[in-house]
């Protein structure tokens, strides 16, 4: 039997109420109990009849966020084929009460996805009718041509009120789906309720490639989720989710407002990959760990008579209990080995070389130093350089000892950031610049201030906003620390990491 993580739970008196004002329903899902709508059409349609509209209804909502393209099961995550088939299980059972969300950063990450630029996944979401997607920071990884292509793939609306042209600080409805009805937001009506969506997200500029982010500019949040939230009610929403690509973890931060005033009724976060459930002033704020590990879920009901939303539980459903409990979705699995496997196997697949003993995240940043200090060695004076690369940059805890594939090297190193080498950068700037990053073979404190040096690293650590190195003479080289690390191991064949 599923086990699930319950964080809060009503009287059996309220749940007997509501349950009895429910009406429940067996049927299968069919395309038309939870409706969703092609790219070309409208975001949402206003909802005018009244019939139905009293008592109380049961609705029940499901949100991920930070998926990065974790299609496939792993040893802690479900992967999209169990993960897709609880889903269905849930919607199934709950015909026309349910509504799915996801709080963004889903395609990158993973070679199942990246190879095809996240197209899989936006089918995947077809399939499971999801309503809304957040645009999250790595969403703009492979610039806002993919956002734009994908987009158009969708068949559901792309949200972001708060994503702005820098030259004209107008919406970027190139990549945010908009109507003159619901402007940059969406609404559903299930069980009679009409539920706005809104989706937002936080300032992250400083997470994303500078060139990829170079058009656009992230608004504080506040102001866009009032204005969203107001219009949403003007057109008949009875309650108003939140989906945004910040953490609420730590600080409410500029959300403190939306929550103090009950602008929504839930919120639905994502970005620091952190277990989150708070419930403040009546609103669930959530957050999982990411990469399917975990389902955000709000049950409750929606009063006609009051006209609130009562949360009568919100939960995490586990990936353990997912993967045990649930065999693969057939039709998205169909989907995948259709279009998309054997393009991917041909490259994930490859066996590279393998590990004498399991190599950490450090470790693997340590190697990411090394290779690429190897190779600017080859056009560059080996005495005075420098490789930096981020912590952040390594997507995995560690690597187990044995076989390694192409694949392996993919997860552990999913961005498509480019090696630059940065010439005749004086010592006190390189220790600046290195901060809090590691570096290979110099360390930071064996840096002479007086002395210049060759630092090559990745356009993340280089063009972000807090570099001091941007402008000096570079060199792009074309090159992906993921190659020369597969290239490494192809070369070397058996590795020990504690060579390394």
């Amino acid at each position: 039997m599923k086990k699930k993580t319950i964080i809060l739970m009503i009287p059996l008196l309220i749940f007997t109420l509501v349950v009895s004002g429910c009406e429940r329903g067996s049927e299968s899902l069919s395309d038309n109990s939870r409706p969703t709508l092609g790219s070309e059409e409208p975001t949402s349609t206003t909802i005018t009849s009244t019939e139905g509209r009293t008592g109380q209804k049961e609705l029940s909502f499901y949100a991920t966020n930070d998926f990065h393209g974790s299609i496939v099961e792993t040893n802690s995550e479900p992967g999209i084929f169990k993960l897709g088939s609880y889903l269905k299980s849930e919607f199934a059972a709950k015909r026309n009460k349910t509504v799915y969300v996801d709080a963004g950063d889903i395609w990158q990450g993973s070679a199942d996805s990246n190879i095809n630029r996240g197209k899989f996944l936006v089918e995947a979401m077809n399939v499971l009718k999801l309503d809304a997607q957040t645009i999250g920071n790595h969403e703009f990884d492979w610039y806002d041509t993919v956002i734009e292509t994908n987009k158009e793939l969708a068949n559901y609306p792309f949200l972001g009120a708060n994503i702005m042209v820098r030259e004209t600080g107008e919406l970027a409805t190139n990549l945010v789906s908009y109507d003159e009805t619901f402007k940059a937001s969406t609404m559903v009506t299930r069980n009679d309720v009409n539920i706005g969506i809104i989706g937002t997200i936080g300032m992250l500029e400083g997470s994303i490639l500078a060139g990829a982010i170079a058009p656009y500019t992230f608004k504080p949040v506040t102001t866009y989720i009032e204005r969203e939230a107001e219009n949403l009610r003007a057109q008949g929403a009875d309650m108003i989710v939140l989906s945004t690509h910040d953490s609420l973890a730590n600080s409410l931060g500029a959300y403190a407002p939306i929550i103090e005033n009950k602008v929504v009724d839930i919120i639905f976060s994502g970005h620091h990959h952190v277990r989150d459930n708070q419930f403040i002033n009546d609103v669930p704020i959530m957050q999982t760990e990411g990469n399917g590990k975990q389902v955000m879920e709000v049950h409750g009901y929606y009063d006609f008579n009051l006209k609130e939303f009562k949360v009568t539980s919100r939960e995490f459903t586990e990936a353990a209990d997912i993967k045990r409990d649930y065999t693969e979705d057939t039709e998205l699995l169909n989907l995948f080995n259709e279009k998309y496997a054997e393009e991917i196997e041909r490259v994930k697949g490859e066996v590279i070389g393998s590990l004498t003993n399991y190599i950490n995240k450090s470790t693997l940043v340590k190697l990411a130093n090394k290779v690429m200090y190897n190779f600017a060695s080859i056009t560059h004076n080996p005495d005075t350089i420098i490789a930096v690369h981020n912590y952040g940059g390594v997507r995995v805890d560690g690597i187990d000892a044995g076989e390694v594939t192409y694949g392996d090297i993919y997860k552990a190193f999913p961005f498509d950031n480019e090696i630059k080498i940065f010439e005749d950068v004086l010592g006190s700037t390189a220790s600046s610049f290195i901060g809090s990053n590691a570096s290979y073979p110099i360390g930071k404190f064996d840096i002479q201030n007086d002395q210049e040096y060759t630092i090559v690293t990745i356009d993340y650590v280089s063009d972000s906003k807090y570099s001091n190195i941007r402008d000096y003479p570079h060199t792009v080289t074309g090159e992906y620390v993921r190659e020369l690390i597969a290239e490494y191991f192809r070369t070397n064949g058996e590795i020990d990491p504690y060579t390394i």
